[in-house]
């Protein structure tokens, strides 16, 4: 973290790195994709790319010696996300710099661990927006928003083990590429959970190399690995393979200085950052109703 003698000698101090390592524990998702790498580079507002599909050709059996004369290529639709800006500012009196001498670099942490769980919850709960209508913003579209409607698993009552193999299966038949699969969500979905598998050897918590508590159960159609995540819906359970899921990044995390007006400092923490989901097929949610 900079210090109040770098405020007056640059206008921008990169965040990137701090970002990354602050508020974990509040931040999962972010957090998670962060220590992953899954990080992409944005050069405009609207973020497009080509889903990320499989060939489903069943004979790929080949004579000995013969030329390669059909080629094939996936039918990829093209997907596309709103860039959003993300802006939270900082004062700070003369005053106060005196009497506390990293208060400035203080504040900004503060403002930056802000700025990181703002982004956890548009990147989860995100609804997308152009910003052609009032009140003009632009707004990213987050997991939920993005999910296949083919994979959505509905339950009433208390969720199953039978339930939590239907979102495996509805994940495991969409023939994706290996990746690690994540189940986020809120704390009475958490604790309804832990007591189908409680008692199960197989119910393993885990510390992951991005210092979270994860709890991993395995089935028929792969690995699930829940994670506790306070900005999760709390009828929600939103699970993805993460080999699909990437942050992107226009402007990264940032701090810039403004003009200086009387007795005091100002400037703000600011990203233009939004969700990358390769294939909406990756991601499927589950809805709790009593």
């Amino acid at each position: 973290m900079f210090t109040s003698e770098n405020f007056t000698k640059t206008e921008q101090i990169s965040l990137s790195q701090e970002i990354a390592i602050i508020g974990v524990q509040a931040t999962p998702f972010t957090s998670m994709l962060m220590a992953k790498g899954n990080i992409e580079k944005a050069l405009s507002t609207v973020y497009t790319w080509r889903e990320k599909t499989l060939d489903q050709t069943d004979d790929l059996s080949a004579l000995e010696g013969e030329d390669t004369t059909e080629f094939f290529e996936s039918a990829r639709a093209e997907l596309s996300n709103i860039l959003e800006i993300f802006k939270k500012g900082a004062s700070l009196s003369g005053t106060a710099i005196a009497m506390k001498r990293n208060q400035l670099a203080e504040e900004v942490n503060d403002r930056l661990l802000e700025l990181k769980i703002n982004m956890e919850k548009k990147f989860i709960n995100g609804l997308k927006a152009d910003g052609s209508v009032t009140p003009f913003k632009r707004q990213l579209s987050g997991l939920i928003e993005m999910a296949d409607a083919s994979n959505a698993v509905s339950v009433t009552g208390v969720v199953t083990e039978e339930k939590v193999k239907e979102v495996m299966r509805k994940l495991w038949n969409q023939d994706l590429a290996e990746g690690t699969v994540y189940a986020f969500l809120n704390a009475d979905l958490k604790e309804q959970v832990d007591n189908i598998y409680k008692d199960k050897y197989g119910y393993n918590h885990v510390t992951t190399s991005f210092g979270l508590l994860v709890e991993s159960i395995n089935t028929n159609y792969g690995k699930v690995n829940f994670v506790l995540s306070k900005h999760v819906p709390a009828d929600k359970i939103v699970v993805f393979n993460d080999a699909y899921v990437d942050l992107v990044y226009l402007r990264e995390p940032h701090f810039e200085a403004l003009a200086k007006t009387g007795d005091s400092v100002k400037g703000h923490v600011i990203a233009e950052s939004t969700l990358k989901v390769g294939s909406k097929k990756a991601v499927a949610v589950v809805t709790v109703t009593e």
